[in-house]
C-alpha cells in the first residue's frame, strides 16, 4: 500500500464510504433524491433535452420508483437470495419508459419524490445494518447495496445537468454528490479486481478520492489542500461530470487550464477495471486512448455509461 496517499489507504475490509463515513453516505443520498424531485416539480417534462433527442419525461421516468422498475424492495429481496453478478439495467431502462410513457406528469413526479422516501426510509432504519453490505447484482456487476445506492447519485447527477437545456437548474450540491457517488463505485471496482490504486477528484467544492488495496477499498472527502491526494483530476464538479458523460471538449477544456490531471501514469493503474465492467471497450483501446490527449475522458466515461 506504499503507493497510496496516507489519506487513501483503506481500513482491512473497508467498503468505502459506507465504512468511512455511514452517516454522509446517507445523507447525501437523501438530499441528491430531495433536490433531483424539487428540480422536476417545476420541469416542463415534455420539453426537449440534449440527451440523445430524449424528452424530459423519457430522462425523468426511468429514476421513479414504479413496480416494473425494480423497486428498492425487490432489490432487497434479491440480496437476501443471494442475486449477484450483472443485471441488465440497459434493458430495463427501455422497458421502463415504453410502460410508463403516458403516465400523467403528477404520476411521474410523484415516482420520483416516493423513490427518494424509500431510499431514506431504508438507509435511517434498522434494516440498514442488516442488508447494507449484502453484495447484489448491478449493472456494474456484484456491489454492496448501500455502495449500489449510492451510485444512484450520479445519474441523478448527469440527468439533471441534461434537464438544464428543458429549464431545469442543477444544484451544486446535487453535482457534489454525483461526483463523490462516482469515486466511490470507482474504488469498489478497483477493490473487486484486488487493485492497488488511487484516484482523487479535486474541485472548488469538494475533493475526494478513494484509494483500494487488498480487496478494501476507501472513499473520503479531503478538507486539507496541502494533503497528497495522489494520481487525480482537477476541474469544477460540473466539468468533471460532464467529462465523464461523454459531453465535454476535454482538449478545449485542457487548452483553456479548465481541466488538469495530476499523475497520468497513476491512473494507468486502474485500467484493468475494464475488463470486469460489462459492455465498456476492451483494456488494449483503453491503454490507447489514456496515453492520448484524451485520456482523462477516456478512463472517466468508463464509470459514466447509463
Amino acid at each position: 500500500m506504499a503507493q497510496l496517499p496516507a489519506a487513501l489507504i483503506p481500513s482491512p475490509g473497508g467498503r468505502g464510504m459506507a465504512t468511512d463515513a455511514p452517516g454522509r453516505l446517507a445523507s447525501s443520498i437523501a438530499q441528491s433524491w430531495a433536490l433531483f424531485a424539487a428540480l422536476v416539480d417545476d420541469l416542463d417534462l415534455d420539453a426537449p433535452t440534449r440527451a440523445k433527442g430524449l424528452t424530459a419525461r423519457e430522462i425523468v421516468i426511468p429514476l421513479g420508483a414504479w413496480p416494473a422498475n425494480r423497486p428498492l424492495a425487490q432489490l432487497l429481496d434479491e440480496a437476501r437470495r443471494g442475486v449477484v453478478g450483472d443485471h441488465d439495467q440497459s434493458a430495463l431502462v427501455e422497458a421502463v419508459r415504453a410502460r410508463y410513457s403516458d403516465a400523467p406528469d403528477h404520476d411521474v413526479r410523484e415516482a420520483v419524490r416516493r423513490q427518494g422516501e424509500e431510499m431514506e426510509s431504508f438507509l435511517y432504519g434498522a434494516a440498514v445494518d442488516e442488508l447494507g453490505a449484502l453484495p447484489v447484482a448491478s449493472m456494474l456487476g456484484t456491489l454492496p447495496v448501500v455502495t449500489f445506492l449510492h451510485a444512484a447519485t450520479y445519474p441523478l447527477a448527469t440527468a439533471s445537468l441534461d434537464l438544464e437545456s428543458a429549464g431545469a437548474h442543477a444544484p451544486d450540491a446535487l453535482l457534489d454528490n454525483g461526483l463523490v457517488g462516482l469515486t466511490d463505485i470507482i474504488g469498489a471496482l478497483a477493490a473487486r479486481q484486488r487493485l492497488t490504486a488511487s484516484v482523487s477528484a479535486v474541485t472548488p467544492t469538494v475533493t475526494v478520492g478513494t484509494g483500494a488495496a487488498d480487496g478494501a477499498w476507501a472513499t473520503r472527502l479531503l478538507d486539507d489542500p496541502e494533503a497528497d491526494v495522489g494520481p487525480g483530476v482537477r476541474g469544477s464538479a460540473r466539468l468533471l461530470l460532464e467529462v465523464t458523460a461523454g459531453r465535454a471538449d476535454v482538449p478545449g477544456a485542457y487548452r483553456r487550464g479548465e481541466l488538469g490531471v495530476e499523475d497520468l501514469g497513476g491512473l494507468l493503474a486502474l485500467a484493468p477495471i475494464v475488463e470486469q465492467v460489462p459492455g465498456i471497450p476492451g483494456r488494449a483501446a483503453l491503454l490507447t486512448a489514456i496515453r492520448a490527449s484524451q485520456a482523462l475522458g477516456s478512463v472517466f466515461r468508463l464509470f459514466g455509461r447509463r
